[in-house]
C-alpha cells in the first residue's frame, strides 16, 4: 500500500512542477508557439481547468499580470502531495 502512495506522490510532484513551469513561463511572457512551451501550457491547462472560476482569472499590478487559477491549483496539489506523503509514512510504520 505504501508503494501506491509513493507513486501517487511522484505523480502529484510532476503535476506541481508543470504548474510551476506554467506560472514562470507566463510571468516571463514565453512564446506559446514554441513546442516545449506549448506543451507545458496545453498539459497544465488540462490539470488546472477544474479550478477555473474559483477566483478571478488574473490580477494585474500596473503592467504585470499573473494568473490566479494555476496558483489555486498549485496550493491544492501541494496539500494533496503532503497528505499522500504523510499516509505513505504512516503505512511504512505499520508494515
Amino acid at each position: 500500500m505504501g508503494f501506491l502512495f509513493r507513486i501517487l506522490y511522484i505523480l502529484t510532484s510532476f503535476v506541481e512542477t508543470l504548474i510551476v513551469f506554467r506560472i514562470v513561463l507566463k510571468i516571463v511572457n514565453a512564446n506559446a508557439t514554441h513546442s516545449f512551451v506549448g506543451w507545458i501550457f496545453d498539459t497544465s491547462e488540462i490539470i488546472i481547468s477544474p479550478f477555473n472560476g474559483i477566483l478571478s482569472n488574473e490580477i494585474c499590478l500596473d503592467k504585470f499580470c499573473i494568473e490566479l487559477t494555476p496558483i489555486v491549483a498549485l496550493v491544492f496539489f501541494s496539500i494533496v502531495g503532503f497528505v499522500l506523503s504523510e499516509l505513505s509514512k504512516s503505512f511504512r510504520k505499520t508494515e
